[in-house]
């Protein structure tokens, strides 16, 4: 047999097996998002969660109970809605909810939890295109060849039962929908004319994605940074032009009080402020503290700035949104659905480089994932007795976090004199011929 012959045979035999990768992975995910239903439904009678608390969408309650205030002229912030909890957001997103006061909570909670699933597949598919875009893909011509949307279908599958997803999906939240939008507007081309209103978008919605603003910024990215703060101030704008004293008063008091979104101690606060007060007992962050937390935005964007300008956008998004989640004075479990992209880089990231130490930190991101360590440490409080074990579960975010910012950070300045080369490409079926997928080039910094 001829060559060409040869080739022929053996391009029929991979598009063969990637058409039944395909249907593997797509009926994975229609398995796993049925027996979310079946589960919850039947053996929880709430959404499917492992731990104490009750979920039973409190978080949509709140929203719609923030939209009813809206609707009705009535003071947004300064009382509660559910229990002892108000609303906490800007009032850009409680004018952005106003849709759900148009049905039932039962309703609401079935349509927010299928668009919660549909974007964690599109976010995951976005994922996979940063991961092409930058240069992770080098040597992986399995992955290469494969559909980006039949590798976000597994993930998918997977990530469901993540604990950041399914307190997302329990608590009716909208992280997936702030994740979303991030990763779309970083997986799309620099040259795209918006980029960057997206993440002003999500920022204006909530505040945890501002820090991607510097990011591009000093990525070399000024114009899409111009879009984000454009955006930005668009939702400050709408705000008070339709809410304004409510938007005085967020702008002015509630955004700097943190004691009205719950307990900085609470072991779901994964954040370094939540660790320090787990530790020390002590809520409220002394100047020491600040200044560490400040140290750890300000090394994490830098390397994240370093990591993009060598090409390396997928590292540069991780670094930003585990920084974030950081810095955060309160980032709950369900804040973290905005590092679930992070694991399915680097599970592509270990497979493409063949790299043990990769497979081992997805291994260990993995398990802390289900495992819902922090949940179900959630009754301890600071100054209660407690074991080394007990304290490193009631951490193991905010640990894994430092732990990767510090490792990348070494990475980083280990090849500070490298230059990725030109990359060979090839089209894959997502793209058409203008867009192209590195297949060689030196291993992308993680």
């Amino acid at each position: 047999m001829t060559d060409p012959a040869r080739q022929a045979t053996a391009g029929r035999r991979q598009q063969r097996l990637h058409a039944r990768a395909s249907v593997v992975c797509w009926l994975a995910l229609g398995l796993s998002v049925a027996a979310y239903a079946v589960i919850s439904a039947t053996v929880f009678h709430q959404p499917f969660h492992v731990g104490m608390r009750k979920l039973r969408y409190f978080d949509l309650k709140v929203y719609r109970g923030a939209a009813e205030l809206v609707l009705h002229a009535r003071p947004l912030y300064g009382h509660p809605i559910m229990r002892h909890l108000g609303f906490t957001y800007p009032p850009a997103t409680a004018l952005a909810l106003l849709p759900l006061t148009l049905a039932s909570i039962t309703v609401d909670s079935r349509v927010l939890t299928a668009i919660n699933i549909v974007l964690l597949v599109w976010t995951l598919r976005w994922t996979v295109s940063l991961w092409r875009s930058s240069n992770w893909a080098a040597g992986n011509r399995f992955f290469t060849g494969l559909n980006d949307w039949t590798i976000a279908a597994a993930a998918a599958a997977l990530a469901l039962w993540l604990e950041p997803v399914t307190t997302t999906l329990g608590y009716g939240q909208v992280d997936l929908i702030i994740t979303a939008l991030v990763v779309f507007d970083l997986s799309r081309p620099d040259t795209a004319r918006t980029k960057g209103a997206a993440i002003g978008l999500a920022a204006g919605l909530k505040l945890t994605p501002l820090i991607f603003i510097p990011y591009l910024l000093l990525s070399g990215r000024g114009r899409a940074a111009l879009w984000s703060v454009g955006a930005f101030i668009g939702t400050i704008v709408v705000s008070f032009a339709v809410v304004g004293g409510d938007a005085f008063d967020y702008w002015t008091k509630v955004i700097f009080d943190t004691r009205i979104v719950g307990s900085v101690a609470d072991a779901s606060n994964q954040s370094l402020q939540g660790a320090a007060a787990r530790l020390t007992g002590v809520t409220s962050p002394g100047a020491l503290a600040m200044a560490f937390v400040v140290l750890v935005a300000v090394v994490a964007v830098a390397l994240a700035a370093r990591a993009s300008r060598r090409g390396d956008d997928a590292t540069g998004f991780w670094l930003c949104a585990v920084a974030s989640l950081l810095v955060s004075p309160i980032s709950w479990t369900h804040h973290w659905a905005l590092a679930v992209p992070a694991l399915l880089l680097l599970v592509l990231s270990a497979y493409g480089q063949r790299s043990r130490w990769r497979w081992l930190a997805a291994a260990v991101m993995a398990a802390v994932g289900y495992s819902y360590l922090p949940e179900l440490l959630e009754s301890r409080r600071p100054g209660a007795p407690r074991g080394l074990w007990d304290s490193l579960g009631a951490d193991s975010y905010v640990i894994l976090g430092l732990a990767a910012v510090i490792l990348a950070g070494f990475a980083l300045l280990r090849h500070r004199q490298e230059r990725l080369p030109p990359p060979e490409v090839v089209n894959t079926p997502d793209q058409e011929d203008e867009s192209a997928v590195p297949l060689s080039a030196s291993a992308p910094v993680t």
